[in-house]
C-alpha cells in the first residue's frame, strides 16, 4: 500500500468507492452538491489517495476549514484563530479492503501535513459513525465535543469534534 498526492486521473475512482461507502456506511451524510464534487472538494490545501496494488482505494483531503460550528468549537477549545487550523476531511476507504491500515495510513498523512505547516489537525465526524470515531480515539485524536450542525436550510446532523495528538504549539501559523 503506498500513499500518495491525488490527481485528476484519480477522480473517477475515488468516486466510484465514494459511492460504495455512501451506500454501504451512509457516508457522506449529505450530497448537497453531489458525490462528484464531494469527492473533488474545493479550497483544499492537499489530497491524498491509497494504492493497493496499482489500484486506489482511499483517499483523504486537508482544508483549511469545517463549518461554522465546528470551528466555533475548536476556537473555544483551543484560543486559537481560524488560521490555525487543518481540517481533515472526505477520508473514505473502499470497503473491500477495510481493516487493512489503510485509513490510519490516509489519516497520518494528512495530520503530519498539517503540522508540517504548522496547523492544529482537527476533524469532525458524525455521532453514528463509530468505526471512525474509534479509529481516531485509537490514534490518539482528542475529543473537543459533540457540535449540531445544520447545513444550509437541510438537516441537522450531530458531530464528534476532534483535535489531533500532533498539534503543534501556539505560535504564528507557518502558511497562509
Amino acid at each position: 500500500m503506498i500513499v500518495r498526492p491525488r490527481n485528476e486521473s484519480d477522480l473517477d475512482s475515488c468516486e466510484r468507492i465514494a459511492r460504495l461507502v455512501h451506500e454501504l456506511d451512509g457516508y457522506p451524510a449529505l450530497l448537497t452538491d453531489g458525490l462528484r464534487a464531494f469527492v473533488e472538494g474545493s479550497g483544499f490545501y492537499a489530497a491524498w489517495v491509497a494504492e493497493v496494488d496499482g489500484q486506489v482505494v482511499g483517499q483523504v483531503l486537508l482544508r483549511p476549514r469545517s463549518s461554522s460550528t465546528v470551528m466555533e468549537m475548536v476556537r473555544q477549545a483551543t484560543g486559537l484563530a481560524d488560521d490555525r487550523f487543518g481540517v481533515i476531511a472526505r477520508l473514505f476507504v473502499s470497503p473491500a479492503v477495510r481493516r487493512r491500515g489503510i485509513g490510519r495510513a490516509l489519516l497520518t498523512t494528512a495530520t503530519t501535513a498539517a503540522v508540517s505547516r504548522g496547523l492544529v489537525p482537527v476533524l469532525d465526524v458524525v455521532t453514528k459513525n463509530t468505526a471512525a470515531m474509534a479509529l481516531y480515539e485509537s490514534m490518539g485524536w482528542a475529543r473537543v465535543g459533540t457540535a449540531v450542525v445544520q447545513f444550509h436550510d437541510g438537516p441537522v446532523l450531530d458531530e464528534v469534534v476532534y483535535i489531533g495528538p500532533l498539534a503543534p504549539p501556539p505560535g504564528p501559523p507557518l502558511c497562509a
